[in-house]
């Protein structure tokens, strides 16, 4: 970047900040007059009162700033439209350059980390994503691929290593295009992109510890890396772009691309994926041009400069136990912030395309992944007040903690304010107390329009670009679909408070999460299962509805969007996770995205290698036991393992081999008894693996 473009960069982040840190203010400190005129009205200030003061004034500035952000985005992207306009520029190619790579001595890592997820999918992404790489100039010897397993299932552990073994077999063949396509015949099957497979036997410090170990033992051969998630899909002119961005601007140390939600049928996956396509670039936009080169990073999807990550994205370990202290879960924010305080840039790309991932199909997935996330985010306070820190950043952390913290302290507020409500009427000797409830609902109102109006602003900017509208089916078919969704997020608002304050709460008392494999298929939700997770929670919401209904009836209109979200949370987890649903409203051509209209190349080879590998997996398969059985049997197969482990130095031996070793011996057919964790130990031994072929 030139110094005149820095420096015009630097003065759109600054007005930026200035722009959003004024209306937010102002909407707050409006707001949080308007609530305090009325809590004050008869010239008292209740112990009640002053706490809903409180909380308001928490509450109401989280939404105005989130507002400010909203309407900063859509200015922002009407001015870069115009700019593209000017210079013929198209807003959706998937590249604002030409893909060429700049700096033909970098070389890049792509790193997909998996643990216990589907190894035919993983390895049908990496597939599809070389090939298109090879049909990008300047990628030879450019690209290497890491699949990193932390697989603690022993016969995903063995199932990876197959495919691995079958990819490359036919990489080897030069067969990577048997399947005819108009970019087949693109394809250089000459261009050396390396596929590895890497597995840790202990896998210590999680994903993060993952990546640490790459870089401490491969990193020192690249200069980039490209972090993926196991759901991820890059297009190979993305990836082409990050790194000529990343050799262009030599101060730029982290790039993320944000990723698409796509490939989901249930109702509920496809509601987030409507929003993403039609909400998501805007509040982008914002979010972009306040952070500058002071941004975040998601974990996934993003470029990383390899040589400033090693040197300054270590982790800390927080002071005090999990869940809130000790080993940091969460790493993503934190080495954006790392990275920032050491002096780098960190940026988001908003004009980039061809970054997709797949989101949580189900309310209850949705929620296993947040609790997750909660503890994480919740943890950053130690780095929130942390010295050193960049402002921004600190805004960072304490916007992921306000996420979560946001629920608890919104159904405080709500309590608090019946509280008072009935305290103030019946201290009046009054059954009702309408001069509050209108006030309050006012309030209301206003509060729903800072949240109804980005939505608004959001679909406007949408359907201004003609093929992004051609793409979602029209204004009409938006409109529709905007209103399903804002229906359906309504709902749905009131059950994941509950699940975000019990998870919150959870951790304030010392409990913390289990780490594991999240669900990737379309499984929906039975009705037994909705029952058994939102019985208690259908009974406060007809409880609740009877209350009102006998003390105070007008007040079941104001809080009908709780009380139904509540009552009917059961039928709701069923319907949201319905995949059947999904397909009716794609029928009818509402909650459609412009994948669907026009699909993706990439996501039409992922498909075709996810046959691919499952047809050669049980080809490879027919008439054979189980992948641990058969590494007994297998001489080649046991060999190939053994090759893996040594490669990778993972040979390391879990406590509690020996007993194990006396346990198995080839054809004895007690294998079957044998617990996971008893198999896993014995894979990672490679002593007692070598030894089996002397036998």
């Amino acid at each position: 970047m030139s110094e005149s473009a820095r420096l015009r960069h630097d003065q759109v982040t600054r007005r930026t900040r200035w722009c959003v840190g004024i209306l937010t203010a102002l909407i707050w400190g409006l707001g949080v007059f308007a609530f305090a005129a009325v809590i004050v009205g008869d010239s008292k200030l209740r112990v009640l009162e002053a706490f809903s003061l409180i909380l308001f004034a928490v509450l109401f500035a989280w939404i105005a700033f989130s507002f400010a952000l909203s309407v900063v985005g859509y200015f922002g992207l009407r001015q870069f439209r115009r700019a593209a306009k000017a210079t013929s520029s198209d807003l959706s190619s998937d590249v604002s350059g030409d893909g060429a790579i700049v700096g033909g001595e970098s070389r890049t890592a792509i790193l997909m980390p998996v643990y216990n997820e589907s190894p035919t999918r993983v390895f049908a992404a990496v597939a599809s994503m070389r090939e298109q790489l090879q049909c990008q100039a300047g990628t030879a010897g450019q690209f290497d691929f890491y699949i990193l397993s932390d697989t603690t299932d022993p016969e995903i552990w063995l199932e990876e290593e197959c495919c691995w073994s079958q990819l490359i077999e036919r990489f080897n063949a030069g067969q990577e295009a048997t399947n005819p396509t108009e970019a087949a015949s693109d394809i250089d099957v000459e261009a050396d992109i390396n596929v590895y497979y890497r597995h840790r036997s202990q896998n210590s410090a999680r994903k993060a510890g993952n990546i640490a170990d790459f870089c401490e033992n491969w990193g020192g051969l690249y200069e980039f890396m490209i972090v993926l998630d196991a759901d991820s899909l890059m297009s190979g002119s993305t990836m082409a772009e990050m790194v000529r961005r990343m050799s262009v601007d030599r101060s730029l140390g982290i790039l993320q691309v944000p990723p698409v939600p796509i490939g989901r049928m249930s109702l509920f996956a496809r509601l987030q994926q409507f929003a993403a396509a039609v909400y998501g670039p805007m509040f982008a936009e914002g979010f972009d041009r306040f952070a500058g080169d002071q941004g975040n990073y998601w974990g996934h999807n993003a470029i990383i400069r390899v040589n400033a990550f090693m040197q300054h994205c270590q982790l800390p370990v927080l002071p005090g136990e999990a869940p809130l202290g000790g080993e940091i879960l969460s790493h993503d924010f934190v080495e954006a912030a790392l990275m920032v305080k050491a002096g780098w840039k960190v940026r988001i790309a908003n004009d980039l395309g061809g970054s997709y991932e797949e989101c949580p199909t189900t309310v209850l997935d949705f929620a296993k992944r947040d609790q997750r996330w909660c503890q994480g985010n919740l943890q950053h306070w130690h780095l929130l007040i942390g010295e050193g820190v960049h402002r921004v950043s600190r805004l960072h952390f304490l916007s992921g903690i306000l996420s979560y913290m946001a629920a608890p302290l919104w159904l405080a507020f709500l309590v608090v304010c019946l509280g008072a409500a009935v305290a103030n009427a019946y201290q009046a000797g009054e059954r009702s107390v309408p001069d509050m409830t209108s006030t309050m609902v006012g309030l209301f109102v206003v509060s729903m329009a800072l949240l109804i109006v980005p939505k608004l602003l959001a679909i406007v900017s949408t359907v201004s670009v003609s093929e992004t509208r051609k793409g979602l089916g029209g204004v009409l078919r938006v409109l529709a679909s905007a209103i399903v969704e804002t229906f359906a997020a309504v709902l749905f608002a009131p059950i994941i408070a509950v699940y975000h304050s019990r998870f919150v709460f959870s951790n304030l008392r010392g409990n913390k999460v289990s780490w594991n494999a999240q669900q990737r298929d379309e499984k929906g939700v039975t009705w037994s299962e909705a029952t058994q997770q939102m019985w208690f929670l259908t009974l406060v919401g007809i409880a609740v509805a009877a209350l009102f209904a006998a003390w105070q009836p007008f007040w079941l209109v104001w809080f009908a969007p709780v009380i139904l979200g509540w009552s009917l949370s059961i039928p709701l987890t069923v319907m949201l996770g319905s995949r059947q649903v999904g397909v009716l409203l794609a029928k009818l051509g509402l909650l459609q995205v412009a994948s669907e209209r026009k699909p993706i190349e990439l996501m039409q080879r992922h498909q075709y290698w996810i046959s691919e590998l499952e047809a050669m997996h049980q080809d490879e398969q027919a008439g054979q036991p189980n992948l641990f059985e058969r590494l007994l049997v297998d001489a080649k197969f046991r060999q190939q393992h053994l090759d893996i482990l040594r490669a990778a130095n993972a040979q390391v031996r879990l406590p509690g081999d020996a007993p194990e070793r006396s346990l198995v011996s080839i054809g004895d057919g007690g294998v079957a008894a044998l617990e996971p964790e008893k198999r896993r130990r014995l894979l990672s031994d490679d002593a007692w693996l070598e030894s089996l072929g002397t036998l």
